[in-house]
């Protein structure tokens, strides 16, 4: 057999250039330029009949495409407004009076009133509950990912700054916060000028998008007002209990005068605390743009690697061709992940927010490798089961239906996405999370995940290379057959 040169094998595989024989016949090369036609010469009405029903028929495969795949990402952010209910929120009244009271009250009507309007997932816990019955016991609630943020009413943050990031929300009310305001009201010592009577703890970055147009505008929402009608409640009893006690009126004109050059315009007052902030923004173009970029950065192999193998393919037994096909894709990952790895390092990109700068980098180096993998290796088999006029279609389809998930959280989106924990973009930009804002650790499932999908990348194209080369062989075998009896 005559070996193919370089330039034979890149036209032989180009996409014009892939179409069955039975095309290649139809399709006449003019000799010289003498034989040239207009578009709409009856000389070539075959072949350009054949190119325009291919092309449009080639179009409206993308028509439908569009119609089939789109509508997945588009529902993932079209119905998140309808499920902002499981972003839990638990509310705990350690004030015991007028204050607690009065924010249970208004927690209550949210809770009634929640089916008219968005809202979030209020739940009133007891204090002596045992998962908040202790600063230990809230951690440890944090800790396991229970709630989206915490309000805690106690004044300990040694502990506040080594929360993990959580999964909801509590609020807690601060312990004798109504005591406290009213003795700063009648001048007593005991008290202060400015009382936070409601402490809202909450992790920005275990999802930016959920925070920031959901949990922290809801939050906001509900506590300002809140604030603003029981400091006014408080303003009138204390007037109303002292009204004869004019040394009591002058220490609340004083405490109020206090209040206005502070800035506060309520005495009630409350403080968000972001225990993970996401401070680094640079790190979405590797939860979302990046991860489409590696997609497409290992189609780019795909396309080569598909022009070379016949250079080596009629040469090479059946093992070996199968082990061309699986191993030089996963050497040439390794340069490629590093390559995109690196690009970060210029742009500081926290690493070392949950390990050394050095394990963090590294560890992220490893997942890249194994996500390209997983996904280069998919369009592997793709390019070789679809062909490469198809192949594209396979990776839009990858695409859309794995960045559908990784935005908002799954919670927020209608049931059917929940299939996104269990695929590659879910659990790499979880993983990309941890290590870069020390949220919660769910590396022991995200790296098995995208392990797995390796190794089903690794045998579907083993698989399906042996079955197809096979195939090729005996069809070969059988013409040749023919041929010698003829």
């Amino acid at each position: 057999m005559q070996q193919a040169t370089v330039h034979q094998v890149f036209s032989s595989s180009s996409p014009a250039a892939s179409t069955s024989s039975d095309d290649a016949t139809r399709v006449s090369k003019p000799s010289d330029f003498s034989s040239r036609h207009s578009l709409f010469s009856s000389a070539i009405a075959k072949q350009r009949n054949h190119y325009l029903k291919a092309y449009y028929f080639y179009t409206a495969l993308i028509v439908l495409l569009i119609w089939a795949i789109l509508p997945i990402y588009w529902a993932s952010l079209a119905y998140t407004n309808a499920h902002t209910h499981a972003l839990k929120v638990w509310v705990v009244d350690r004030d015991m009076s007028i204050i607690g009271s009065g924010m249970l009250d208004a927690v209550r009507w949210e809770i009634t009133h929640g089916d008219s309007a968005p809202t979030l997932g209020w739940r009133i816990v007891d204090s002596t509950s045992s998962s908040v019955d202790s600063d230990e016991a809230i951690v440890q609630s944090v800790l396991d990912e229970r709630v989206w943020a915490v309000i805690l009413g106690e004044w300990n943050y040694l502990y506040l700054h080594f929360l993990a990031l959580p999964r909801r929300c509590l609020h807690t009310v601060n312990a004798n916060a109504t005591s406290s305001l009213l003795a700063t009201y009648a001048g007593n010592a005991g008290g202060s000028q400015n009382i936070t009577a409601v402490s809202i703890y909450y992790a920005e970055a275990r999802n930016n998008y959920a925070s920031a147009f959901y949990l922290i505008p809801y939050l906001t929402n509900f506590i300002i007002p809140t604030t603003a009608r029981l400091s006014s409640n408080l303003t009138s009893q204390f007037v109303a209990t002292n009204a004869r006690d004019q040394t009591a009126l002058q220490q609340f004109v004083r405490a109020c005068s206090v209040s206005g050059q502070t800035g506060t315009g309520s005495s009630v007052t409350f403080e968000m605390i972001n225990l993970r902030p996401f401070d680094a923004p640079v790190v979405t173009a590797l939860t979302e743009v990046g991860l489409i970029v590696i997609c497409i950065l290992s189609f780019f192999l795909t396309i080569a690697n598909s022009s070379l193998r016949p250079l080596l393919s009629p040469h090479l037994s059946i093992g070996s061709y199968v082990a061309l096909r699986v191993f030089a894709p996963l050497l040439a990952y390794i340069p490629l992940s590093l390559a995109f790895a690196t690009v970060s390092l210029p742009f500081h990109v926290p690493f070392s927010a949950k390990y050394t700068e050095a394990q963090g980098f590294f560890l992220f180096w490893i997942i890249v490798y194994v996500f390209m993998g997983a996904v280069g290796l998919a369009t592997e088999f793709a390019i070789g089961v679809l062909t490469i006029r198809y192949a594209p279609f396979f990776l839009i389809t990858l695409i859309i239906t794995n960045v559908s998930t990784t935005e908002y959280p799954v919670i927020l989106q209608p049931g059917i996405f929940h299939y996104g924990k269990g695929f590659l973009f879910y659990n790499a930009a979880q993983a990309f999370r941890t290590i870069t804002f020390n949220t919660k650790s769910h590396l022991h499932v995200n790296i098995p995940v995208l392990v797995a999908w390796l190794l089903l990348s690794v045998i579907t194209v083993s698989i399906s290379t042996y079955l197809l080369d096979w195939r090729s062989r005996r069809v070969d075998q059988g013409a040749s057959k023919e041929a010698q009896d003829s």
